[in-house]
């Protein structure tokens, strides 16, 4: 599953990165989920986002890294797969 990085943010000392989906499938988490080799937490939300016209976005989602430290190999623009 491909995403593109939309931006990245931290809270807390957790580190949130925000992304679109680019294919139209759904997907699942496995059991050590990594976006481009990062390691994410089993967890996943769907931030309130919208479209120009004001719909829900449902295409963007947030990933939680397990690494704070991990955050600078992720760019925003990016393409990265979900495995």
């Amino acid at each position: 599953m491909k995403f593109r990085v939309e931006q990245s943010i931290e809270l807390r000392g957790d580190v949130i990165v925000f992304v679109r989906k680019l294919d139209e499938s759904d997907f699942l988490l496995s059991e050590d989920p990594r976006l481009a080799g990062v390691g994410v937490r089993r967890q996943v939300s769907q931030p309130r986002a919208l479209t120009a016209d004001g719909a829900p976005d449902l295409t963007v989602f947030a990933f939680h890294l397990v690494a704070a430290g991990d955050r600078s190999r992720l760019t925003i623009g990016q393409i990265v797969e979900l495995t």
